[in-house]
């Protein structure tokens, strides 16, 4: 057998059409027939068209391909009964011809007529609304090279006169009334005691009035305190920048029923009535100052200023331990222990996190427990006992999965109540913190993402209930909520001349009044 006709054979078995017989190997000769094809002379272009190789010596048809050949034929048949080949010849004749692609139009330029250009708004051009030029305003700017590390021209040190920041009369007789607020002695025991289901009914009473919204300070207010007093109702609120308003909610003499200061120039973080003397109220900023305001001498007392060679030396919060005595929290995770009638006025200087201490409180019954929150996603709890140690280790740790802004104990210091970035609110229980890690009993879940425009929310209890705390809000419509120690809503403060987030939130020591100040240094007051 030639090479070619091996490649012949080859090719033939890969079709399927050549076998080799009994009587034909490798080396016979073979004869080749090309395959006959057979067409239907009717409709030359039917599926009829169909090749079949002749059987010849040698070489015949499979099984395969005899059942092939029998199922083709058959299709045959049926194509010429149902005149498969007709229709296909009519359809084709009926076949709709592709569509010419038409030509686009061009392009039609649309000429908007040029509209004249607005002019500026009186507020824009700094204008009253009569048209006559407004006083320049002479805002504090921060010589800060990083926001992280923020150094802030501070105020002279020593005591600064209380003097008014927007030129109105400060004589003495108008903070003589103030100080009548203040002469009531506030008694620390538990009044408001009841149940939680009758006081849950009294907080649905509370209402909101026109004349009990006022603007207090003229800029982002960042905190705010509510002296004891129940006689009177005496709100002092700090702002953006370093100004502290006095206002008397129950006062009918208009704009004399609030007093503006300004004992600093950074935002005023933390404010406090004293606890022993309600005459005097503690101010810390952000700065890295922090003052106390006596209305009996009518200064400004400077109690702490932080070394301006340290990083991030500006004070986040403060809280009273004793008379004389106060824990002031600093931006780079210090903690510092200051007396003012002690020579050294500096009783300790301790680190407690890496970065931010955001809030500092002592335990309300167990005075050498406080507990710390940072923006390094923890909560810790010291005994200040053992803070002379090289590395003193923190009674308990509570981690969070994000930084926090604030964690306070409730009043009698049965729980604990944080708030986190994650958008979380927890609760925790600190009974026996000191032999079993806390667990958390309720977590409540509240958007805490306030924004750079907005004081960041922090979760505050009353102060004389362990079961129930305050918060502010992004929902709408805006409101003020409180929950209980379980996690429970327990009622939303809403009104009708409430449209804004209220960020700073708190109670009124020993009467059912719930305080809200906003963003644009105004106070909605619920009684």
């Amino acid at each position: 057998m030639t090479e070619k006709q091996s490649a012949r054979i080859s090719s033939l078995r890969k079709r399927k059409i050549f076998y080799y017989t009994e009587s034909c190997g490798p080396d016979s000769s073979f004869e080749y027939e090309e395959p006959v094809r057979i067409n239907n002379a009717n409709n030359p272009r039917s599926a009829d068209e169909f090749s079949l190789p002749i059987e010849e010596d040698g070489a015949k048809l499979s099984k395969y391909e005899s059942e092939r050949q029998k199922n083709i034929e058959e299709r045959k048949r049926l194509f010429r009964e149902l005149k498969i080949g007709d229709a296909k010849e009519e359809l084709l004749a009926v076949a709709v011809r592709k569509k010419m692609p038409q030509k686009k139009s061009p392009w039609k330029k649309s000429y908007k007529p040029v509209l004249p250009s607005r002019p500026k708004s009186l507020r824009l051009q700094h204008k009253s609304p009569s048209g006559d030029p407004l006083p320049a305003r002479n805002e504090p700017v921060a010589t800060a090279k990083s926001a992280v590390d923020a150094v802030i021209s501070r105020k002279p040190s020593g005591p600064l006169p209380m003097e008014s920041a927007v030129g109105n009369k400060c004589e003495q007789e108008i903070l003589k009334k103030f100080m009548e607020c203040c002469k009531a002695d506030f008694s620390p025991q538990m009044k408001l005691t009841c149940e939680l289901a009758d006081f849950r009914r009294e907080l649905c009473k509370l209402t909101l009035q026109a004349d009990t919204i006022c603007k207090v300070v003229p800029h982002r207010i960042c905190s705010m305190a509510v002296h004891p007093a129940e006689n009177n109702l005496l709100l002092a609120v700090g702002d953006k920048w370093g100004n502290l308003g006095l206002w008397d909610v129950l006062s009918d003499s208009g704009h004399e029923s609030i007093q503006l200061f300004q004992p600093h120039v950074g935002p005023v973080n933390c404010t406090s009535f004293c606890t022993y003397r309600a005459t005097k109220i503690y101010t810390t900023s952000h700065d890295g100052t922090v003052r106390c305001g006596d209305l009996n001498k009518l200064v400004f007392c400077e109690v702490y200023a932080s070394d301006d060679k340290l990083l991030r030396n500006h004070t986040t919060w403060h809280c009273q331990m004793g008379e004389s005595s106060i824990m002031i929290a600093h931006g780079n995770g210090k903690l510092a222990f200051v007396d003012s009638r002690a020579k050294k006025q500096l009783q300790g200087w301790y680190t407690c996190h890496e970065r931010s201490v955001r809030t500092v409180q002592v335990h309300p019954l167990k005075q050498q427990y406080f507990i710390t929150s940072s923006a390094l996603c923890e909560v810790k709890v010291w005994d200040q006992r053992y803070l002379n140690k090289k590395s003193p280790d923190p009674v308990c740790n509570l981690v969070h999965p994000k930084g926090l802004t604030s964690a306070f104990f409730s009043p009698a210091g049965k729980y604990v109540v944080t708030t986190c970035n994650d958008d979380r609110l927890r609760v925790y229980d600190v009974t026996n913190m000191i032999t079993t890690r806390p667990n958390v009993i309720a977590g409540i879940k509240h958007n805490t993402h306030t924004g750079q425009w907005l004081t960041t929310f922090k979760a505050t209890w009353h102060p004389q209930r362990d079961d129930v705390f305050v918060v502010g809000s992004m929902e709408q419509p805006r409101g003020i909520l409180l929950y209980s120690c379980k996690g429970e809503r327990l009622h939303k403060l809403m009104d009708e001349n409430l449209a804004s987030v209220c960020s700073v939130c708190a109670f009124h020591p020993t009467q059912e009044i719930v305080f809200g100040g906003n963003s644009s240094g105004r106070v909605h007051v619920f009684m």
